[in-house]
Protein backbone atom coordinates (compact mmCIF):
# COMPACT_ATOMS: atom_id res chain seq x y z
CA UNK A 1 0.00 0.00 0.00
CA UNK A 2 1.34 3.31 -0.61
CA UNK A 3 1.61 6.60 1.29
CA UNK A 4 -1.46 8.30 -0.12
CA UNK A 5 -3.90 5.81 -0.20
CA UNK A 6 -2.65 4.79 2.88
CA UNK A 7 -3.10 8.57 4.53
CA UNK A 8 -6.50 8.44 2.87
CA UNK A 9 -7.47 6.01 4.73
CA UNK A 10 -6.33 7.14 8.08
CA UNK A 11 -8.12 10.10 7.50
CA UNK A 12 -11.66 8.55 6.81
CA UNK A 13 -10.90 6.43 9.91
CA UNK A 14 -10.28 9.55 11.87
CA UNK A 15 -12.85 11.36 9.76
CA UNK A 16 -15.77 9.14 10.78
CA UNK A 17 -14.54 9.18 14.84
CA UNK A 18 -16.35 10.29 17.12
CA UNK A 19 -13.91 8.71 20.36
CA UNK A 20 -12.75 12.06 21.46
CA UNK A 21 -10.00 9.45 23.58
CA UNK A 22 -9.11 7.19 20.74
CA UNK A 23 -8.31 10.57 18.95
CA UNK A 24 -6.49 11.51 21.65
CA UNK A 25 -4.46 8.21 22.02
CA UNK A 26 -3.78 8.35 17.96
CA UNK A 27 -2.96 11.87 18.10
CA UNK A 28 -0.44 11.19 21.67
CA UNK A 29 1.41 8.14 19.34
CA UNK A 30 1.79 9.87 16.46
CA UNK A 31 3.61 12.94 18.27
CA UNK A 32 5.73 10.56 20.51
CA UNK A 33 7.09 8.34 17.49
CA UNK A 34 7.66 11.56 15.22
CA UNK A 35 9.65 12.72 18.43
CA UNK A 36 11.48 9.87 18.22
CA UNK A 37 12.08 9.61 14.86
CA UNK A 38 13.81 13.12 14.70
CA UNK A 39 16.63 11.85 17.32
CA UNK A 40 17.20 8.46 15.61
CA UNK A 41 16.04 8.63 11.85
CA UNK A 42 16.08 4.98 11.66
CA UNK A 43 14.04 4.23 14.96
CA UNK A 44 11.31 1.59 14.09
CA UNK A 45 9.86 2.68 17.26
CA UNK A 46 9.54 4.23 21.00
CA UNK A 47 10.33 3.32 24.59
CA UNK A 48 7.15 3.76 26.09
CA UNK A 49 9.62 3.00 29.81
CA UNK A 50 11.32 6.76 29.25
CA UNK A 51 9.42 8.67 31.79
CA UNK A 52 10.14 5.52 34.26
CA UNK A 53 12.89 6.56 36.82
CA UNK A 54 16.47 4.56 37.09
CA UNK A 55 14.55 2.87 40.10
CA UNK A 56 11.32 1.70 38.07
CA UNK A 57 12.97 0.53 35.32
CA UNK A 58 15.44 -1.68 37.39
CA UNK A 59 12.37 -3.14 39.24
CA UNK A 60 11.03 -3.89 35.95
CA UNK A 61 13.89 -5.66 34.17
CA UNK A 62 14.54 -7.79 37.46
CA UNK A 63 10.70 -8.45 37.15
CA UNK A 64 10.64 -9.28 34.03
CA UNK A 65 14.31 -11.89 34.04
CA UNK A 66 13.14 -13.37 37.16
CA UNK A 67 12.79 -17.20 37.38
CA UNK A 68 9.25 -17.72 36.27
CA UNK A 69 8.65 -20.54 39.44
CA UNK A 70 10.38 -18.63 41.65
CA UNK A 71 6.75 -18.70 43.60
CA UNK A 72 5.54 -21.74 42.34
CA UNK A 73 4.10 -24.37 44.87
CA UNK A 74 3.40 -27.83 44.50
CA UNK A 75 -0.23 -29.06 44.03
CA UNK A 76 0.16 -30.57 47.90
CA UNK A 77 1.22 -27.20 49.00
CA UNK A 78 -1.82 -25.67 47.88
CA UNK A 79 -4.10 -28.23 49.07
CA UNK A 80 -2.70 -27.82 52.55
CA UNK A 81 -2.86 -24.48 52.16
CA UNK A 82 -6.72 -24.22 51.53
CA UNK A 83 -7.57 -26.85 54.09
CA UNK A 84 -5.62 -23.97 56.83
CA UNK A 85 -7.53 -21.82 55.01
CA UNK A 86 -10.83 -23.64 55.16
CA UNK A 87 -9.92 -24.63 59.05
CA UNK A 88 -9.72 -20.75 59.82
CA UNK A 89 -12.76 -19.53 57.92
CA UNK A 90 -14.92 -22.27 59.81
CA UNK A 91 -13.86 -21.00 62.91
CA UNK A 92 -14.53 -17.38 62.25
CA UNK A 93 -18.40 -18.02 61.30
CA UNK A 94 -18.73 -19.64 64.54
CA UNK A 95 -18.06 -16.59 66.49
Amino acid sequence: MNNEKLKKELHALIDNTEDEELLNMVKEDIIAYQNESKKDPIAIGFDDLSDLSPEDRQELEELATEDIDKDTITEEEFTKHIQQWRSRLSTKKDF
